[in-house]
């Protein structure tokens, strides 16, 4: 295999020409720059990645931390981001943490390791040290969710839809169609999504004057074996319940599995609202009501701020929220004994 040195040799010209060329260094002339890329063809010359990363002083990776990349949810989100930063010529290294502090910095201590010239990331909350972490950073740096008050001072920009306003409106559409005693499924209060979901369902309901208690609330997981559990919990504690929000597809879909293995008619005696809009959530036998998240945007804004940022002289920070939708299906009905026009 022919290397910098060997092209060097055959051109007549010296190595840092033939770098300068294929860094399309200004300092070069046009005829030189021409004459070296012309003979690099000629001769199948392919530069190593790892010689022109050392000369560019950038490795062309960019970090990717998830809580899960199992979470259909997560996997539409990275399918965007590989999409943009592959077309760009970065290669995406990615990341699991499960919200685990410990987790998380282990990750991104691995990730900076490797020179990333980037980071997207979805943390859970900012501990006093991976505050720290993050605050040290002098590459862009993308949050895969609003940034908290405290974590405003951080030159670092964020992409995110209003989970609040979306579950707010997901229960308001249950009351609309009558339901007085709605249950909740929730995921874990850690996620920053999970704690704002709740409040939407919660202070939709107080702003309506219905009234709700613990055992209409259950923190159950983000998986369908979760929703399974959950709704069964909901149903032993306040099982006159009619309609369940709960916080994401997955979730929904579990509940909808454990309704019609217990005879339970949806949506007549109990209707269902799930949140992300999943693939599955509109096949014929589940056709869930559900806040369609703009899952596969949320990656592709989150790729171009990171290449926007790399391709500038200065970070520029960026906080994004993105519209959601509430896609209304066959899993929500008018409660069974109101008569509504």
């Amino acid at each position: 295999m022919k290397t910098i040195k060997d092209i060097a040799k055959e051109l007549g010209v010296s190595v840092s020409t033939v770098s300068r060329a294929l860094n399309d260094n200004p300092d070069i002339k046009k005829e030189t720059k021409e004459k070296i890329l012309e003979g690099i063809k000629r001769l199948n010359y392919t530069p190593n990645a790892n010689a022109r990363s050392l000369i560019q002083k950038k490795s062309k990776m960019v970090g990717l931390m998830l809580s899960d990349i199992t979470d259909p949810f997560f996997s539409e989100i990275a399918l965007g981001i590989e999409e943009v930063l592959s077309a760009e010529g970065y290669q995406v290294i990615y990341g699991n943490t499960l919200l685990n502090p410990d987790k998380e910095k282990e990750v991104l201590s691995s990730l900076l390791q490797r020179k990333i010239d980037g980071l997207i990331i979805k943390p859970g909350a900012l501990d006093e040290e991976l505050l720290n972490i993050v605050e040290q950073l002098d590459i862009p740096v993308v949050f895969l969710r609003k940034l908290k008050e405290y974590e405003q001072h951080l030159k670092v920009s964020s992409i995110d839809v209003n989970h609040y306003e979306s579950a707010y409106k997901a229960v308001d559409h249950l009351i609309n169609l009558g339901h007085d005693n709605l249950g909740f499924i929730g995921i874990s209060k850690k996620a920053s999504e999970g704690e704002d979901r709740l409040k939407g369902y919660i202070n939709c309901l107080e702003n309506q004057n219905i009234s709700y208690s613990d055992d209409n609330i259950v923190i159950a997981g983000t998986k369908i074996e979760h929703g399974r559990k959950g709704v069964e919990k909901l149903l032993e504690k306040t099982p006159n319940l009619t309609a369940i929000f709960a916080a994401n597809d997955l979730l929904a879909i579990g509940a909808l599995e454990w309704l019609a293995e217990n005879n339970y008619k949806v949506p007549e005696d109990v209707s269902v609202v799930g949140f992300e809009n999943l693939e599955i959530s509109s096949l014929h036998w589940i056709k869930l009501t559900t806040v369609d998240l703009p899952r596969k945007e949320i990656g592709v804004q989150s790729a171009n701020m990171v290449v926007n940022m790399l391709s500038s002289e200065t970070i520029k920070k960026e906080e994004v929220e993105l519209d959601t939708t509430l896609i209304i299906r066959k899993s929500t009905g008018k409660v069974k004994y109101l008569n509504i026009n």
